[in-house]
């Protein structure tokens, strides 16, 4: 829940840095505001949503529980939030020297929760295909995190004979598509059959798509420094193992036994969308090197993950507030539905509807960049409300269980 709860502070972050930035700054990935601002997402919104649904997600899913869970979630949270704070601050106000601390603390965080996990992961003996989506997840982080290192020691001016473009490229690679992307695949092998009694997913895509992706990420990283057209067929195989995940998950949901459609099967949707056609504009980039095909495909892809992390956050949040209190034999226990009021999850729904059309807006003119920023703050203030409401559902009733 600590991972969760943190997530519409660093919206709001996000929201601040956007709107303070240049209005200018769509598609110039490169410069020090779009980077703090990538990083305020990747880190602060999507790093906590995973790193907090895997400490759910191993136990319920894989059957391998943490020991002693608060514990390590407690300074794994503490740090992340330093690091994250401590980096994007780094280029968001030029004072690199916060990297020396923050570079070593995340790389250091990040290593501790892959060798926790993994080891959990590797020990089960029944290895679904969630299971081993989440242990390809884990290692591509791990990959991804040894090129932000390579990145992180040019950019303090070690010369290491490498092109920093190209490192830069396999790194973003490995932690957009490897470490978000598959685990979005692992988990979903699970939930969209189990949330909304959908049929499985066809084995093929079950038992080939996690493995598929990381065969690809590791055939661009070694061809991108020796031969420029495979990397490019990769790249094209990437986006196509995507799209087609999407278009299968979208029929799942259009599959599904329970008719009535809540805000998260609206965010399923909206995130499978987005991940289609980011996937679409990603080949056009490749084959036509438009910048603005690049462009589309990362603001699609970012809108992906949010939908997702909305998506489930929705359907934890409830089910960990309702177990544990029955859990602990509170009579008074609300419905799952009652603990987050459906009427607002569907303004969320709305408002994140709004993000997309302003991200449209981007594209007629660089300042629509202060309404996407505006709508993400008032969007995360709207989270917050959510999240914390059913905490406080929780804190007002736990001491009053029989158990």
């Amino acid at each position: 829940m600590r991972f969760f709860l943190t997530i519409p502070f660093f919206g709001i972050l996000t929201a601040l840095a956007i709107i303070f930035s240049d209005s200018h700054m769509l598609g110039a990935w490169d410069q020090p505001h779009s980077v703090a601002v990538v990083h305020l997402v990747m880190l602060g919104i999507a790093a906590m949503a995973m790193v907090g649904a895997l400490f759910q997600m191993l136990p319920v899913i894989a059957g391998a529980p943490i020991s002693e869970p608060l514990y390590h979630a407690r300074w794994i949270h503490l740090l992340l939030i330093l690091g994250t704070l401590m980096i994007s601050a780094a280029f968001y106000f030029n004072i690199y020297t916060l990297m020396h601390p923050a570079v070593p603390l995340l790389l250091g965080t990040f290593g501790f929760v892959i060798y926790l996990m993994l080891t959990k992961l590797f020990a089960v003996e029944n290895k679904t295909s969630s299971v081993k989506g989440m242990i390809v997840s884990l290692l591509s982080l791990g990959v991804g995190l040894v090129f932000a290192l390579l990145l992180t020691a040019i950019f303090m001016g070690a010369d290491l004979g490498l092109d920093p473009l190209l490192l830069r490229s396999v790194h973003v690679r490995f932690m957009l598509l490897g470490w978000v992307g598959v685990l979005v695949m692992a988990v979903a092998f699970q939930v969209i059959e189990m949330f909304y009694v959908t049929p499985s997913y066809p084995k093929y895509i079950r038992l080939i798509f996690p493995l598929g992706a990381l065969f690809l990420l590791l055939l661009y990283t070694v061809s991108i420094f020796l031969d420029s057209v495979l990397a490019s067929v990769a790249d094209i195989l990437l986006a196509l193992l995507f799209l087609v995940f999407a278009a299968v998950t979208i029929k799942r949901l259009m599959q599904r036994k329970r008719p009535v459609a809540d805000a998260t099967v609206w965010l399923w949707r909206s995130a499978m969308l987005s991940l289609a056609f980011a996937s679409l504009f990603f080949m056009l980039h490749t084959v036509t090197g438009y910048g603005w095909a690049a462009t589309a495909s990362a603001l699609l892809y970012a809108y992906f993950i949010l939908s997702v992390i909305f998506a489930m956050s929705y359907k934890i949040v409830p089910f960990l507030v309702w177990f544990h209190l029955n859990a602990k034999g509170v009579i008074e226990t609300p419905m799952m539905g009652d603990i987050i009021p459906s009427k607002r999850a569907m303004l969320h729904l709305w408002l994140h509807w709004a993000l997309f059309a302003a991200g449209v807006g981007l594209f007629f003119t660089p300042y629509a960049w202060k309404g996407v920023g505006a709508v993400i703050a008032v969007e995360s203030i709207l989270y917050g409300i959510n999240l914390f409401g059913a905490m406080k559902i929780y804190n007002s009733l736990k001491d009053k269980g029989h158990l």
